[in-house]
C-alpha cells in the first residue's frame, strides 16, 4: 500500500532529490528512493543479490 506524502524528505541516504510522484521506502532514519532500493539493500543492509540464469 502506497501513501501519498505532500511534505516528504527532500532527499534519499545518496543524495538524490525526492520529486514529487516519486516513491520512497523509509528504514528507521534512512529514506531511499525506489530507484535506489537494490543499492541501498546491497551496500547498506550488507542483503545479498542474486540472479537467476
Amino acid at each position: 500500500m502506497t501513501k501519498k506524502i505532500e511534505n516528504h524528505p527532500i532527499e534519499d541516504v545518496f543524495g538524490d532529490e525526492i520529486c514529487e510522484g516519486d516513491t520512497y521506502f523509509v528504514f528507521g532514519n534512512e529514506t531511499v528512493l525506489q530507484s535506489n532500493l537494490k543499492q541501498y539493500l546491497i551496500e547498506k543492509q550488507q542483503v545479498q543479490c542474486y540472479e537467476a540464469i
